[in-house]
């Protein structure tokens, strides 16, 4: 029935017209840029296509939308049942190190809910990725595959992304993947680097093992999970199914322990001490992916660090580069830096008196990422110079000179 489903889906794309609020065509090359709520609700209008976030974005109105009959019971008052989950994605949603916060969905007759609904399969031509995405704060019920990032997924890939707030399935059925903190029931997709500090609870006793953590089935490597599940069934941290790599849960959090044998190889539960001790995740990135303040913080994603977390941390002179070649330089030469978080970047040249003599890049807003920038000297005087890339918080320096 999901085959029948996909296929009449590529066969009508076609003939439908899509039409998207903000800049973009949705190519790979020219994806669709999202700067708030509405155009993230407009995902739904294409599922194909290629999305990447522009900024943070408050969903906190979300919780004012959609009011009609939210539980099919005459009796109760009608009431918001919110953002409206993107049914079925088969694109990329690249978020690009922002946050989505305060998103709100209240659809307990419902299933498949979480801001993606259904994730998956992947093709040659679509390939049902999310990636970078944080969602802070997240308010999420329904019934069946219920999650914050995804309530059901058979492919693709979820990576480096995070979730926090609370999520709830009201089923009463006997299904043993019905809700996770991240993502619902995930038959096949990649999840890694990624974690969840949503706490999970189910309104009814359900069957043991019917919730989880972070999510159920297998796919997961590198994740972590603090959120605390609430049933008076058996519950797992990465479900009884999983085959997972690398991945940890704080026992102390979740209140889930391994003594039950159901979290198998790759996951492992610690004390919230531990958790907050770098040496204990094994094999994870550090240097390119990761960062914490020992002893005093969980793992964060350097993706959505902000330029006081970088100071703070230490980071700033190892994850903030700059660089000009070629150096010496006599005509032109490229400037190639790294925003690992978004932030406000301006560059700037002095020569050896102070004075600003080019401004390569304005002050502007830039996504994590590497990037270019082209630099004339033709007209410079031989001499040395010094290219300043600036945030609000710091400065990196670097020297070059310019001969003709």
């Amino acid at each position: 029935m999901k085959q029948i489903r996909i296929i009449i889906l590529f066969i009508i794309l076609p003939i439908i017209s899509f039409a998207f609020s903000g800049k973009g065509s949705g190519t790979k090359e020219d994806p669709y840029q999202i700067t708030n709520i509405i155009q993230l609700q407009e995902i739904n209008n294409d599922y194909f296509a290629y999305y990447i976030l522009m900024n943070d974005i408050d969903a906190s109105d979300t919780k004012n939308w959609n009011v009609g009959d939210h539980d099919g019971n005459p009796a109760t008052p009608n009431e918001a049942r919110g953002f409206n989950p993107i049914m079925e994605f088969f694109g990329s949603l690249d978020g690009k190190g922002y946050i989505i916060s305060n998103l709100y969905i209240n659809r307990p007759r419902e299933m498949n809910v979480g801001l993606i609904g259904y994730l998956g399969p992947t093709t040659d031509l679509h390939p049902s990725k999310i990636n970078k995405l944080g969602i802070e704060n997240c308010d999420i019920t329904g019934s069946f595959y219920v999650g914050s990032i995804c309530g059901m997924s058979d492919a693709g890939s979820i990576l480096q992304c995070f979730s926090t707030g609370k999520v709830q399935t009201t089923v009463k059925g006997n299904d043993n993947c019905i809700a996770a903190g991240f993502c619902g029931r995930n038959n096949s997709v990649r999840i890694e680097n990624c974690f969840s500090m949503c706490s999970v609870s189910s309104k009814y006793d359900l069957f043991d093992y019917a919730i989880s953590s972070f999510c159920t089935y297998s796919g997961v490597s590198l994740c972590y999970t603090t959120g605390k599940v609430n049933s008076s069934k058996k519950v797992s941290a990465f479900g009884i199914f999983s085959s997972s790599s690398g991945c940890y849960f704080d026992i102390e959090t979740t209140g889930i322990n391994d003594s039950n044998g159901i979290n198998q190889i790759g996951m492992y539960g610690r004390s919230t001490n531990d958790m907050k001790i770098q040496s204990t995740y094994h094999g994870w990135d550090f240097k390119n992916v990761w960062y914490m303040k020992e002893e005093a913080d969980y793992p964060k994603l350097r993706a959505f660090m902000k330029p006081a977390q970088a100071e703070e941390a230490g980071l700033v002179a190892a994850i903030l580069t700059i660089d000009i070649t070629p150096n010496p330089a006599t005509a032109t030469a490229q400037i190639r830096y790294s925003a690992p978080y978004a932030n406000i970047i301006k560059i700037t040249i002095t020569n050896i008196y102070g004075e600003e003599v080019a401004v390569p890049v304005s002050s502007q807003s830039h996504a994590a990422g590497q990037f270019t920038a082209e630099l004339d000297v033709s007209k410079f005087p031989s001499g040395v110079y010094f290219c300043v890339l600036q945030t609000p918080a710091v400065a990196v320096t670097r020297q070059f000179v310019v001969v003709h």
